[in-house]
Protein backbone atom coordinates (compact mmCIF):
# COMPACT_ATOMS: atom_id res chain seq x y z
CA UNK A 1 0.00 0.00 0.00
CA UNK A 2 3.07 2.27 0.37
CA UNK A 3 4.19 1.74 -2.13
CA UNK A 4 1.20 2.28 -3.94
CA UNK A 5 1.02 5.66 -2.77
CA UNK A 6 4.46 6.50 -3.63
CA UNK A 7 3.79 5.68 -7.42
CA UNK A 8 0.43 7.56 -7.28
CA UNK A 9 1.30 10.74 -5.10
CA UNK A 10 3.26 12.01 -7.72
CA UNK A 11 1.22 12.73 -10.09
CA UNK A 12 -1.78 13.22 -8.44
CA UNK A 13 0.48 16.18 -6.55
CA UNK A 14 1.42 17.15 -10.24
CA UNK A 15 -1.88 17.53 -11.34
CA UNK A 16 -2.51 20.28 -8.18
CA UNK A 17 -4.26 17.98 -5.74
CA UNK A 18 -2.10 20.10 -3.08
CA UNK A 19 -2.01 23.52 -4.92
CA UNK A 20 -0.56 25.13 -8.06
CA UNK A 21 2.67 24.82 -9.30
CA UNK A 22 4.25 22.67 -6.60
CA UNK A 23 5.81 18.84 -6.87
CA UNK A 24 5.77 15.67 -4.66
CA UNK A 25 8.84 15.31 -2.85
CA UNK A 26 7.91 12.32 -0.50
CA UNK A 27 5.05 10.45 1.61
CA UNK A 28 6.10 9.81 5.73
CA UNK A 29 4.01 7.15 6.37
CA UNK A 30 2.44 7.27 9.89
CA UNK A 31 4.05 4.33 11.41
CA UNK A 32 1.49 4.26 14.65
CA UNK A 33 -1.91 4.48 12.57
CA UNK A 34 -0.43 2.04 9.52
CA UNK A 35 -3.07 -0.05 7.62
CA UNK A 36 -6.09 0.08 10.11
CA UNK A 37 -8.92 -1.69 7.88
CA UNK A 38 -11.82 -0.99 8.57
CA UNK A 39 -15.47 -1.89 7.84
CA UNK A 40 -15.67 -0.26 4.83
CA UNK A 41 -12.27 0.67 3.53
CA UNK A 42 -8.65 0.07 4.49
CA UNK A 43 -7.51 3.77 6.02
CA UNK A 44 -3.44 5.00 5.98
CA UNK A 45 -2.20 8.16 7.48
CA UNK A 46 0.65 9.87 6.82
CA UNK A 47 2.35 13.34 5.73
CA UNK A 48 2.66 14.39 1.73
CA UNK A 49 5.68 16.99 1.75
CA UNK A 50 5.83 18.84 -1.55
CA UNK A 51 8.46 21.37 -3.28
CA UNK A 52 7.33 24.70 -1.33
CA UNK A 53 8.38 22.79 1.99
CA UNK A 54 4.34 22.45 2.78
CA UNK A 55 3.51 19.48 4.81
CA UNK A 56 0.18 18.14 4.58
CA UNK A 57 -1.25 15.71 6.96
CA UNK A 58 -3.58 13.16 4.81
CA UNK A 59 -5.86 10.39 5.56
CA UNK A 60 -5.72 7.65 2.68
CA UNK A 61 -9.15 5.80 2.01
CA UNK A 62 -8.26 2.66 0.08
CA UNK A 63 -10.96 -0.13 -1.25
CA UNK A 64 -11.08 -2.85 0.18
CA UNK A 65 -9.11 -6.04 -1.33
CA UNK A 66 -12.02 -8.58 -0.35
CA UNK A 67 -14.00 -8.49 -3.63
CA UNK A 68 -17.51 -10.56 -2.02
CA UNK A 69 -17.14 -7.97 0.86
CA UNK A 70 -16.66 -4.81 -1.55
CA UNK A 71 -19.48 -5.84 -3.23
CA UNK A 72 -21.39 -6.56 -0.05
CA UNK A 73 -21.31 -3.55 0.96
CA UNK A 74 -21.05 -1.42 -1.73
CA UNK A 75 -17.23 -0.08 -2.22
CA UNK A 76 -17.24 1.46 -5.44
CA UNK A 77 -20.77 3.24 -5.05
CA UNK A 78 -19.69 4.53 -1.77
CA UNK A 79 -16.31 5.83 -3.14
CA UNK A 80 -18.73 7.26 -5.60
CA UNK A 81 -21.08 9.04 -3.64
CA UNK A 82 -17.91 10.30 -1.46
CA UNK A 83 -16.00 12.00 -4.12
CA UNK A 84 -19.17 13.34 -5.47
CA UNK A 85 -20.04 14.83 -1.99
CA UNK A 86 -16.53 16.34 -1.74
CA UNK A 87 -16.22 17.22 -5.65
CA UNK A 88 -20.01 18.79 -6.27
CA UNK A 89 -22.59 18.71 -3.98
CA UNK A 90 -20.87 20.23 -0.83
CA UNK A 91 -18.58 22.60 -2.88
CA UNK A 92 -22.11 23.76 -3.93
CA UNK A 93 -23.73 23.97 -1.01
CA UNK A 94 -20.98 25.77 1.02
CA UNK A 95 -20.97 28.24 -2.14
CA UNK A 96 -24.39 29.90 -0.67
CA UNK A 97 -23.70 29.96 2.53
CA UNK A 98 -19.87 32.21 1.81
CA UNK A 99 -22.60 34.38 -0.29
CA UNK A 100 -25.59 34.78 2.17
CA UNK A 101 -25.08 37.40 4.78
CA UNK A 102 -26.25 37.16 8.38
CA UNK A 103 -25.99 33.07 8.94
CA UNK A 104 -23.50 31.42 11.17
CA UNK A 105 -20.43 29.47 10.97
CA UNK A 106 -20.51 27.13 8.46
CA UNK A 107 -20.29 23.23 10.10
CA UNK A 108 -16.72 21.74 10.00
CA UNK A 109 -15.40 19.28 7.54
CA UNK A 110 -12.42 17.89 6.37
CA UNK A 111 -10.60 18.91 3.71
CA UNK A 112 -10.67 17.23 0.83
CA UNK A 113 -7.80 16.82 -1.56
CA UNK A 114 -8.05 13.90 -4.25
CA UNK A 115 -10.61 11.07 -5.01
CA UNK A 116 -10.34 8.08 -7.59
CA UNK A 117 -12.94 5.73 -8.59
CA UNK A 118 -12.43 3.87 -11.74
CA UNK A 119 -12.92 0.81 -10.26
CA UNK A 120 -12.37 -2.76 -12.47
CA UNK A 121 -9.43 -3.46 -13.29
CA UNK A 122 -7.86 -0.31 -11.37
CA UNK A 123 -9.81 -1.05 -8.50
CA UNK A 124 -6.45 -0.92 -6.06
CA UNK A 125 -5.64 2.49 -7.26
CA UNK A 126 -9.12 4.21 -6.25
CA UNK A 127 -8.81 6.13 -3.19
CA UNK A 128 -9.59 9.41 -1.21
CA UNK A 129 -7.53 11.82 0.13
CA UNK A 130 -8.16 13.70 2.89
CA UNK A 131 -7.09 16.17 5.81
CA UNK A 132 -6.12 14.82 8.70
CA UNK A 133 -8.31 16.24 11.40
CA UNK A 134 -6.28 14.63 13.97
CA UNK A 135 -3.61 17.05 13.55
CA UNK A 136 -5.95 19.77 14.03
CA UNK A 137 -6.89 18.17 17.39
CA UNK A 138 -10.28 16.31 16.32
CA UNK A 139 -10.44 13.16 17.69
CA UNK A 140 -13.05 10.40 18.17
CA UNK A 141 -15.38 10.61 21.78
CA UNK A 142 -13.93 7.78 23.54
CA UNK A 143 -17.21 6.09 24.72
CA UNK A 144 -17.39 2.74 23.00
CA UNK A 145 -20.92 2.63 22.74
CA UNK A 146 -23.43 5.48 24.22
CA UNK A 147 -22.54 9.12 24.12
CA UNK A 148 -23.11 12.06 26.97
CA UNK A 149 -25.44 14.61 26.74
CA UNK A 150 -22.77 17.29 26.17
CA UNK A 151 -21.46 15.39 22.88
CA UNK A 152 -25.08 14.67 22.02
CA UNK A 153 -25.76 18.20 22.03
CA UNK A 154 -22.27 19.26 19.84
CA UNK A 155 -22.80 16.86 17.59
CA UNK A 156 -26.70 17.69 16.62
CA UNK A 157 -25.76 21.38 16.43
CA UNK A 158 -23.28 20.65 14.01
CA UNK A 159 -25.85 18.67 12.10
CA UNK A 160 -28.62 21.00 12.43
CA UNK A 161 -25.88 23.31 10.32
CA UNK A 162 -24.89 21.07 8.14
CA UNK A 163 -29.02 20.53 6.95
CA UNK A 164 -29.05 24.04 6.89
CA UNK A 165 -26.68 24.55 3.98
CA UNK A 166 -29.72 22.55 2.03
CA UNK A 167 -32.42 24.86 3.14
CA UNK A 168 -30.23 27.78 2.02
CA UNK A 169 -29.14 26.33 -1.29
CA UNK A 170 -32.86 25.45 -1.82
CA UNK A 171 -34.10 29.19 -1.05
CA UNK A 172 -31.50 29.88 -3.71
CA UNK A 173 -31.18 27.42 -6.21
CA UNK A 174 -33.52 24.89 -5.34
CA UNK A 175 -33.47 23.25 -8.93
CA UNK A 176 -29.64 23.26 -9.11
CA UNK A 177 -29.99 21.61 -6.13
CA UNK A 178 -31.99 18.41 -6.92
CA UNK A 179 -30.25 18.28 -10.34
CA UNK A 180 -26.62 17.34 -8.46
CA UNK A 181 -28.31 15.07 -5.69
CA UNK A 182 -29.34 13.09 -8.62
CA UNK A 183 -25.72 11.64 -9.41
CA UNK A 184 -25.56 10.32 -5.80
CA UNK A 185 -26.10 6.53 -5.70
CA UNK A 186 -28.60 4.33 -3.44
CA UNK A 187 -26.90 2.18 -0.78
CA UNK A 188 -29.91 0.94 1.47
CA UNK A 189 -31.57 -1.30 -1.34
CA UNK A 190 -29.93 -3.67 -3.45
CA UNK A 191 -30.51 -3.38 -7.54
CA UNK A 192 -33.23 -5.37 -7.43
CA UNK A 193 -35.22 -2.96 -4.85
CA UNK A 194 -34.58 -5.51 -1.62
CA UNK A 195 -33.29 -4.30 1.31
CA UNK A 196 -29.35 -4.72 1.87
CA UNK A 197 -30.47 -7.32 4.74
CA UNK A 198 -32.12 -10.40 3.54
CA UNK A 199 -34.44 -13.26 4.77
CA UNK A 200 -37.16 -11.42 6.39
CA UNK A 201 -34.50 -9.10 8.31
CA UNK A 202 -36.36 -6.08 9.00
CA UNK A 203 -39.09 -8.40 10.81
CA UNK A 204 -37.11 -10.41 12.19
CA UNK A 205 -35.07 -7.30 13.97
CA UNK A 206 -37.72 -5.74 15.02
CA UNK A 207 -39.93 -8.61 16.54
CA UNK A 208 -36.73 -9.21 18.58
CA UNK A 209 -37.66 -5.95 20.15
CA UNK A 210 -41.10 -6.19 20.61
CA UNK A 211 -41.01 -9.72 22.09
CA UNK A 212 -38.67 -9.01 24.90
CA UNK A 213 -41.01 -5.90 25.34
CA UNK A 214 -43.94 -7.95 25.76
CA UNK A 215 -41.91 -10.20 27.80
CA UNK A 216 -40.83 -7.94 30.48
CA UNK A 217 -43.81 -4.68 30.20
CA UNK A 218 -46.63 -7.13 28.65
CA UNK A 219 -49.38 -5.77 31.26
CA UNK A 220 -48.81 -2.01 29.95
CA UNK A 221 -47.90 -3.09 26.22
CA UNK A 222 -49.79 -6.22 24.69
CA UNK A 223 -53.03 -4.49 23.95
CA UNK A 224 -51.38 -0.95 23.15
CA UNK A 225 -52.64 0.42 20.06
CA UNK A 226 -49.49 2.13 19.58
CA UNK A 227 -47.98 -0.94 19.48
CA UNK A 228 -50.49 -2.29 17.64
CA UNK A 229 -49.43 0.44 14.77
CA UNK A 230 -45.54 -0.46 15.59
CA UNK A 231 -46.05 -3.96 14.32
CA UNK A 232 -48.21 -3.17 11.29
CA UNK A 233 -45.86 -0.75 10.09
CA UNK A 234 -42.37 -2.22 11.39
CA UNK A 235 -43.21 -5.96 10.84
CA UNK A 236 -46.55 -6.71 8.75
CA UNK A 237 -45.49 -4.06 6.04
CA UNK A 238 -42.09 -3.06 7.41
CA UNK A 239 -40.21 -3.18 3.73
CA UNK A 240 -43.11 -0.99 2.16
CA UNK A 241 -42.75 1.58 5.19
CA UNK A 242 -39.33 1.38 5.16
CA UNK A 243 -38.94 2.60 1.40
CA UNK A 244 -41.24 5.04 1.81
CA UNK A 245 -39.22 6.91 4.88
CA UNK A 246 -36.91 7.03 1.87
CA UNK A 247 -39.14 8.90 -0.32
CA UNK A 248 -38.44 12.89 -0.33
CA UNK A 249 -40.46 15.08 0.70
CA UNK A 250 -40.71 18.96 0.56
CA UNK A 251 -40.74 21.50 2.11
CA UNK A 252 -38.10 19.94 4.48
CA UNK A 253 -36.19 17.60 2.25
CA UNK A 254 -32.21 18.33 2.88
CA UNK A 255 -29.01 16.60 1.77
CA UNK A 256 -28.50 13.94 4.57
CA UNK A 257 -25.21 12.35 5.54
CA UNK A 258 -26.45 9.10 5.69
CA UNK A 259 -24.74 7.57 8.37
CA UNK A 260 -24.39 10.40 10.83
CA UNK A 261 -22.80 8.40 14.17
CA UNK A 262 -20.76 8.77 16.38
CA UNK A 263 -17.85 6.76 14.49
CA UNK A 264 -18.50 9.36 11.63
CA UNK A 265 -17.19 12.11 13.96
CA UNK A 266 -14.44 14.18 15.58
CA UNK A 267 -14.86 16.32 18.35
CA UNK A 268 -12.54 18.77 19.57
CA UNK A 269 -12.30 19.94 23.25
CA UNK A 270 -11.25 22.58 25.73
CA UNK A 271 -8.89 22.48 28.47
CA UNK A 272 -11.39 21.19 30.51
CA UNK A 273 -12.21 18.20 28.58
CA UNK A 274 -15.67 19.28 27.11
CA UNK A 275 -16.62 19.11 23.53
CA UNK A 276 -16.59 22.89 21.87
CA UNK A 277 -16.56 21.81 18.09
CA UNK A 278 -17.37 18.97 15.89
CA UNK A 279 -16.04 17.83 12.73
CA UNK A 280 -18.13 15.57 10.32
CA UNK A 281 -16.73 13.21 7.67
CA UNK A 282 -17.32 9.49 5.76
CA UNK A 283 -19.62 10.74 2.71
CA UNK A 284 -20.15 7.04 1.49
CA UNK A 285 -24.04 6.94 1.60
CA UNK A 286 -25.40 9.94 1.80
CA UNK A 287 -28.84 10.80 0.33
CA UNK A 288 -31.78 13.24 -0.25
CA UNK A 289 -34.43 13.08 2.17
CA UNK A 290 -35.76 14.13 5.80
CA UNK A 291 -33.70 15.32 8.09
CA UNK A 292 -35.27 13.13 10.48
CA UNK A 293 -33.47 10.06 8.69
CA UNK A 294 -30.62 11.45 9.93
CA UNK A 295 -31.45 12.75 13.62
CA UNK A 296 -33.23 9.09 14.11
CA UNK A 297 -30.42 6.94 13.42
CA UNK A 298 -28.08 9.25 15.20
CA UNK A 299 -30.26 9.16 18.58
CA UNK A 300 -31.13 5.42 18.31
CA UNK A 301 -27.34 4.32 18.09
CA UNK A 302 -25.99 6.83 20.69
CA UNK A 303 -28.63 7.70 23.68
CA UNK A 304 -29.67 5.02 26.33
CA UNK A 305 -32.95 4.59 27.24
CA UNK A 306 -32.68 6.84 30.46
CA UNK A 307 -31.50 9.74 28.16
CA UNK A 308 -34.07 9.26 25.40
CA UNK A 309 -36.82 9.50 28.37
CA UNK A 310 -34.82 12.23 30.32
CA UNK A 311 -33.63 15.09 27.14
CA UNK A 312 -35.27 13.96 24.11
CA UNK A 313 -37.01 17.55 23.89
CA UNK A 314 -34.08 19.04 24.88
CA UNK A 315 -32.28 16.98 22.55
CA UNK A 316 -34.57 18.02 19.57
CA UNK A 317 -34.85 21.54 20.78
CA UNK A 318 -31.13 22.23 20.69
CA UNK A 319 -31.38 21.19 17.16
CA UNK A 320 -34.35 22.83 16.21
CA UNK A 321 -33.01 26.10 18.17
CA UNK A 322 -29.20 25.75 15.94
CA UNK A 323 -31.01 25.34 12.78
CA UNK A 324 -33.26 28.40 13.06
CA UNK A 325 -30.48 30.65 14.15
CA UNK A 326 -27.90 29.24 11.36
CA UNK A 327 -29.97 30.04 8.31
CA UNK A 328 -30.96 33.91 7.26
CA UNK A 329 -34.62 35.03 7.51
CA UNK A 330 -36.89 34.18 5.13
CA UNK A 331 -35.51 30.72 4.35
CA UNK A 332 -38.03 27.66 5.39
CA UNK A 333 -37.10 25.37 7.89
CA UNK A 334 -39.04 22.92 10.12
CA UNK A 335 -39.97 24.14 13.32
CA UNK A 336 -40.38 21.96 16.24
CA UNK A 337 -43.76 20.69 15.75
CA UNK A 338 -42.64 19.83 11.86
CA UNK A 339 -39.74 18.00 12.93
CA UNK A 340 -41.77 15.71 15.07
CA UNK A 341 -44.12 14.72 12.08
CA UNK A 342 -40.90 14.10 10.11
CA UNK A 343 -39.42 11.77 13.01
CA UNK A 344 -42.92 10.08 13.22
CA UNK A 345 -42.35 9.59 9.09
CA UNK A 346 -39.20 8.31 9.10
CA UNK A 347 -38.21 6.91 12.43
CA UNK A 348 -38.28 3.93 10.95
CA UNK A 349 -35.09 4.35 8.51
CA UNK A 350 -33.14 4.97 12.13
CA UNK A 351 -34.63 1.92 14.08
CA UNK A 352 -34.12 -0.50 11.52
CA UNK A 353 -30.09 0.24 11.02
CA UNK A 354 -29.75 0.80 15.07
CA UNK A 355 -31.85 -2.97 15.33
CA UNK A 356 -28.87 -3.91 13.86
CA UNK A 357 -25.83 -2.06 14.99
CA UNK A 358 -26.14 -1.50 18.39
CA UNK A 359 -26.36 -4.93 19.04
CA UNK A 360 -23.66 -5.71 17.29
CA UNK A 361 -21.13 -2.28 18.82
CA UNK A 362 -22.04 -3.79 22.19
CA UNK A 363 -20.70 -7.57 21.60
CA UNK A 364 -17.91 -6.46 19.11
CA UNK A 365 -15.84 -9.11 19.82
CA UNK A 366 -17.58 -11.77 17.93
CA UNK A 367 -16.51 -12.17 14.58
CA UNK A 368 -18.39 -13.30 11.47
CA UNK A 369 -17.45 -16.69 10.08
CA UNK A 370 -16.26 -17.58 6.73
CA UNK A 371 -18.98 -19.29 4.86
CA UNK A 372 -22.16 -18.75 6.51
CA UNK A 373 -25.34 -18.80 4.53
CA UNK A 374 -27.32 -15.73 4.78
CA UNK A 375 -29.96 -17.59 7.44
CA UNK A 376 -26.62 -18.53 9.43
CA UNK A 377 -25.63 -14.77 8.95
CA UNK A 378 -28.79 -13.59 10.00
CA UNK A 379 -29.30 -16.05 13.23
CA UNK A 380 -25.89 -14.94 14.02
CA UNK A 381 -26.90 -11.30 13.83
CA UNK A 382 -29.83 -11.93 15.90
CA UNK A 383 -27.88 -13.46 18.92
CA UNK A 384 -25.62 -10.97 19.29
CA UNK A 385 -25.26 -9.28 22.78
CA UNK A 386 -27.42 -11.63 23.70
CA UNK A 387 -29.76 -10.36 26.22
CA UNK A 388 -28.41 -6.96 27.17
CA UNK A 389 -28.86 -6.79 23.18
CA UNK A 390 -32.23 -7.75 23.20
CA UNK A 391 -33.32 -5.11 26.01
CA UNK A 392 -31.63 -2.43 23.87
CA UNK A 393 -33.56 -3.20 21.01
CA UNK A 394 -36.90 -3.32 23.05
CA UNK A 395 -35.94 -0.15 24.74
CA UNK A 396 -36.33 1.59 20.99
CA UNK A 397 -39.15 -0.19 20.42
CA UNK A 398 -40.82 1.04 24.01
CA UNK A 399 -39.55 5.22 22.88
CA UNK A 400 -41.23 4.62 19.41
CA UNK A 401 -44.43 3.44 20.52
CA UNK A 402 -44.42 5.91 23.54
CA UNK A 403 -43.25 8.51 21.41
CA UNK A 404 -46.56 7.71 19.24
CA UNK A 405 -43.98 7.42 16.39
CA UNK A 406 -45.95 5.34 14.72
CA UNK A 407 -49.43 7.57 14.80
CA UNK A 408 -48.48 8.83 10.86
CA UNK A 409 -50.54 8.16 7.49
CA UNK A 410 -48.46 6.91 5.01
CA UNK A 411 -49.31 6.41 1.44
Amino acid sequence: MDSLLQKELPEIVSNGAFGKNVEYVSFELNENQVGQSQYMSTVLFGTVITSDESKYHVVVKLKLRDEKMREKVKIDIQFHNEITMYERVIPFLFQFHRSTPDVGDCPTLPRYFYGRNKCGEFIEKDLVILEDANQLGYKLCEERLFIDYDHLIIALQALAKFHGLSYIAKHKDHDHLRKIVMDIRETVFNEDGTWKFKNGSLIRFSKRGVDRLLERSGDLYRDNEDLRQFNELFIDDGFKSLRSTLVPREPFSVVCHGDFNRNNILFRYDETGLPVDVLLFDFGTPRYGSPALDISFFLYMNTTQNLRESRWDDLLNAYCLTLKEFVPPGVRVPNRAELDFEMSACTLFGFSNASFFVPHEFDSNKTHKEGMSDEETLEWLLQLGGDAGTDLVADMVQHIVDMKYTNVLRS
